[in-house]
């Protein structure tokens, strides 16, 4: 796991506060710096131009300011050519900079974007390994705030903070060389050292200000995941906002949500901006001290002008460097909800050896499972054998357990006691792609990809050819109303299937699993949203569909039951009764209870 082994290196130590501190920001960030591995060479050509322009601001120019300026307004100053050279040296002093800056800049921003990318994708492929359950218990929009922009900051962090920690400190060794280089050279300059000991007390604004922003910069992020949230809600729910004319609430509902990510935005730039006026104003104050001393002391405009520009110099790194110490508190609250999803535990881990799966003929069997979300279990000792082969109903009431009942089989959960076996082995033992590759499922809320029919079709099997497609498309009936669009199989369904009906999407839901071809079936209500016309072809389908394979139905419509082997009425997470429709309908009450409600309907 990301970061797992620095996170082992640092132990805490309570004689050593300070350190400390420093010590679990380093471990924090430690994880990501490796990111830059793959840019290592960009990276250090960016270092490189970094290392220049920061030597050139911070030695170049006073060096220059000192040995220059008395040459051109000496007593004897040069002419010609040579007055033109001299003075040249100045824009070419910048134009240096200036292109080493170019180039530390975008080399860092290529290395940047390189960095997001590595990030994003390990966050996405972790959410990928992670549990049904994860998602449960997590807001879609605050993950996707999270992938986005929390990443983002911390990729920023990582390439500003690795790329500036060597610029700035070179710029400030060389100005305080330059400074010493002339204090050194006039012994009356020695007094310019004092002024820089005010640089100590930029710490105390750097420090106060960081504890404030790292608060303000978590509630900004929490902010921006409840809006994301917020979006998200809406956007999947637009049919149902406006057919009970919620716009108004959601209006009202998104402004409050956005006073209140402006108030910690505005709080957050107000922290963030006080940083680098306060260093400027602590550096003037010892700048004044230096020109008041130079004053008294009446010395020449040729020796302030060098003082000045190097004692500058030394402060602008400070300034920076504070703006730097500013971004790692932003990073810091980013960095944390992150990990939220990177160290997440997968509740639901593959075996350390897991056991091959080669039998094509599989039966299911729970044995005393029981199962809960939380505390209120939701299954409550199952016991029961469905032969390989066979065809069973699940009936009972809304939560009596028969979707928790089909999710165990594909170890979308683990149970809490108990065991699930397929083909006589415990399903905790197989690899998960194994056994999910052995399991196709059909539900009644069909999702498709805004891709191709085809492809869509083809998530059964992707390595199926288009003949193999279009004979599952068939099987399914959905050839013919394929054919009458434009594109046929190559027509786009749109996002989550808008260009198609409930129907026309549940049929291919139905296709794919004609095309997976897998030993277990289960379906949920599979038939629910086709007509009259349209259910009997798809029933004669499953007939074929389900021959020789182990199928579980979950009935909430009795018409569906009537090729199943076996019925199992279920009731408050336990089975209560299981035979065939005539003995249940004379000796189960329940059960003959919903059979003639429904009849009655």
């Amino acid at each position: 796991m990301l970061g797992a082994s620095a996170r082992s290196v640092v132990q805490p130590n309570p004689m050593k506060k300070p350190d400390l501190k420093v010590f679990e920001l380093f471990r924090m960030f430690a994880p990501y710096f490796v990111l830059l591995k793959p840019v290592k060479w960009h990276f250090v050509g960016a270092l490189i131009f970094g290392t220049i322009a920061g030597a050139v601001g911070g030695f170049g120019f006073p060096f220059m300011a000192y040995k220059i300026l008395p040459k051109v307004f000496g007593s004897a100053p040069p002419t010609g050519w040579m007055l033109a050279g001299v003075v040249a040296m100045l824009p070419l002093a910048f134009l240096v900079k200036g292109i080493c800056l170019f180039f530390n800049s975008y080399l860092a921003a290529f290395c940047g974007a390189r960095v997001l990318v590595q990030l994003q994708e390990r966050l996405y492929r972790k959410l990928q390994e992670l549990p049904l359950a994860f998602f449960g218990k997590s807001r879609v929009g605050d993950l996707m705030a999270r992938v986005g922009g929390d990443s983002a900051t911390v990729q920023i962090v990582v390439t500003q903070f690795s790329n500036e920690l060597l610029k700035q400190p070179v710029a400030f060794v060389g100005a305080m060389g330059a400074l010493i280089y002339m204090a050194v050279q006039k012994k009356e300059m020695l007094f310019i050292l004092f002024a820089l000991a005010i640089i100590p007390l930029c710490v105390l604004p750097i420090r106060h200000v960081g504890k404030r922003l790292l608060a303000r910069a978590r509630q900004l992020q929490d902010s921006a995941g409840n809006l994301s949230t917020a979006l998200n809600e809406n956007f999947s729910a637009a049919r149902e906002v406006r057919a009970f004319n919620l716009q108004e609430r959601e209006i009202s509902h998104f402004s409050a949500l956005l006073d209140r990510m402006a108030v910690y935005t505005i709080k957050t730039a107000k922290y963030g901006n006080l940083l680098a006026p306060t260093i400027e104003w602590i550096s003037a104050c010892g700048v004044s001290g230096a020109i008041f001393y130079v004053a008294r002391a009446k010395m020449g405009i040729q020796d302030i002008i060098p003082l000045l520009t190097a004692l500058y110099m030394t402060y602008d790194p400070i300034k920076k460097l504070g703006s730097i110490h500013r971004l790692i508190k932003v990073g810091e609250a980013s960095v944390k909800r992150i990990e939220y999803i990177l160290h997440a535990e997968d509740s639901v881990p593959d075996a350390g050896k897991p056991v091959p799966f080669f039998s094509e003929k599989v039966n299911v069997q729970f044995e005393n499972v029981t199962f809960a979300y939380a505390d209120e279990p939701v299954l409550k000792n199952i016991d029961l054998m469905i032969p390989a082969g066979s065809t069973v109903a699940l009936v009972g009431p809304s939560g009596a357990g028969k979707s928790t009942f089909v999710n165990l089989i594909p170890r979308f959960y683990d149970v809490n006691e108990g065991r699930v076996l397929v083909g006589g082995t415990d399903v905790r033992l197989y690899c998960k792609n194994d056994l999910r590759a052995r399991v196709s499922i059909v539900s009644q809320d069909t999702v498709l990809f805004n891709d191709t029919i085809r492809n869509n079709i083809r998530l059964g099997r992707q390595d199926a050819t288009d003949e193999d497609v279009e004979a599952a498309a068939r099987h399914a009936f959905v050839h013919d109303f394929v054919m009458q669009f434009e594109q046929g199989y190559d027509t786009m369904v749109g996002e989550r299937g808008a260009r198609l009906s409930g129907g026309q999407k549940q049929r291919i839901a139905i296709a794919r699993a004609f095309l997976k071809n897998a030993p277990i079936l289960i379906m949920d209500e599979a038939t629910s949203s086709l007509d009259s016309e349209s259910e009997e072809k798809v029933q004669l389908a499953l007939n074929e569909l389900v021959q020789g394979r182990t199928v579980i139905l979950i009935a909430h419509r009795f018409s569906t039951i009537r090729m199943a082997d076996q019925i199992i009425v279920m009731e408050d997470g336990r089975t209560r009764a299981t035979g065939s429709h005539a003995a249940l309908y004379a000796s189960d009450e329940l059960y003959k209870s919903l059979y003639d409600k429904q009849f009655i309907e």
